[in-house]
């Protein structure tokens, strides 16, 4: 019987620590959708040399974005001290996300610059304009 009573203990606390851990599974899985598509972003344009290219980068990463916007407009409303206090079980996660996120803006000054010397280029221009709109979104 003390057995038992041990194994069921055992599994309570194993249950709620679970449970602990997937409390925040959907904000995890939408912060880390973002991370990685600011990462790739990040990488892609540092790598892009030609219009075509970042073009081409804007548009996947506004497609990426545009679908997740809901959601992260949602989440910023419901918990927005996670900017500077997140819950300890997604501390690693706000880390990584910060991280892209700055991985980002290091990529703006390189964009405007293409953007301005290739001003009568239609793709780009057109792929920056959905991607000002979409961010404006956020």
């Amino acid at each position: 019987m003390r057995t038992f009573q041990i194994l069921a203990i055992g599994l309570i606390v194993m249950l709620l620590a679970g449970c602990g851990a997937a409390k925040f599974a959907e904000e995890k899985t939408l912060l880390t959708a973002v991370t990685k598509a600011m990462e790739t972003f990040t990488s892609a344009i540092n790598a892009a040399d030609a219009p075509p290219a970042i073009a081409s980068a804007l548009g996947a990463f506004t497609g990426q974005i545009e679908e997740l916007v809901p959601a992260m407009k949602k989440l910023t409303e419901e918990h927005p001290e996670w900017e500077t206090d997140p819950p300890d079980e997604l501390k690693d996660t706000m880390e990584k996300f910060k991280s892209a996120a700055t991985g980002l803006q290091g990529t703006m000054p390189k964009l405007m610059q293409m953007a301005n010397e290739h001003a009568d280029n239609e793709e780009l221009q057109g792929a920056l304009r959905k991607f000002q709109e979409v961010m404006s979104g956020l």
